[in-house]
């Protein structure tokens, strides 16, 4: 199965936006992209009252994917912004892991690739002792990791990739998130050149903050383009076939 997972060095790093942004720009390729929020927490109520993931409409935007596939993109919402262990703990939910499997996998069956969005960081804990990472394990798709920019980064990169790589995961490369590049200076551009030397993964892409692009307001306008014009498209596509890149 074709896919790519896309994790982070933390909550709150734009996960989303990058996952939406890989996603719309294949489907402006003309691939028929599928994508896969498989928990969230934080979920608000729709106009029916429904429990919905931001995260996962956003995403479903991005891609062109009918809202009919909902809970498949999404099978797991939960009301608390807590990781979804403790989410699913305090709402009485049980989460069902093989669920989750058997959601990307029927995904699979509609869509080539299929772009799946983990939760938190690598070692968030989906279920019990049950974290991300063992998500990534059973899924084994290639991974990219969205970073900051700023000081703390290299650390929390490095960390990241290493644990990885330490879990057999196919670690694949990294995505700078919140890039500016006429405020980047010494901070930045170091950290960039020491994330690349200790982690030896590419960087694929310098992926800037855009106030018009809002996953709380579902703006997706234009993410295909800033893809293309700030993310390794070529290099992406590459990392989806199963292909290694420098």
């Amino acid at each position: 199965m074709a896919g790519l997972f896309i994790t982070a060095t933390d909550t709150e790093i734009g996960k989303t936006v990058i996952t939406g942004a890989i996603a719309a720009a294949l489907r402006e390729r003309s691939c028929d992209v599928g994508v896969m929020k498989p928990a969230a927490s934080g979920g608000v109520a729709d106009r029916m009252g429904n429990l919905v993931a931001e995260d996962a409409v956003f995403l479903m935007k991005a891609a062109g994917i009918d809202l009919g596939e909902s809970r498949l993109v999404n099978p797991v919402c939960l009301a608390p912004a807590l990781t979804p262990a403790v989410a699913a703990a305090i709402s009485g939910v049980t989460i069902n892991i093989q669920d989750l499997i058997a959601s990307f996998q029927q995904l699979s069956q509609l869509h080539n690739p299929v772009i799946v969005e983990g939760v938190g960081g690598i070692l968030a804990p989906l279920w019990k002792h049950y974290t991300v990472a063992d998500l990534m394990f059973e899924l084994a798709l290639p991974i990219i990791v969205v970073a900051r920019p700023n000081l703390g980064t290299i650390n929390h990169t490095v960390l990241t990739v290493e644990y990885g790589r330490s879990r057999g995961l196919h670690m694949a490369g990294i995505i700078i998130n919140g890039w500016k590049q006429e405020d980047a200076g010494v901070l930045e551009i170091s950290n960039e050149e020491y994330i690349k030397e200790m982690t030896g993964l590419p960087v694929l892409g310098k992926f800037p903050y855009v106030p018009e692009i809002s996953v709380p307001e579902g703006k997706t306008a234009g993410l295909a383009q800033l893809a293309e014009e700030y993310l390794q498209m070529d290099a992406i596509f590459n990392v989806i076939r199963g292909r290694r890149v420098q």
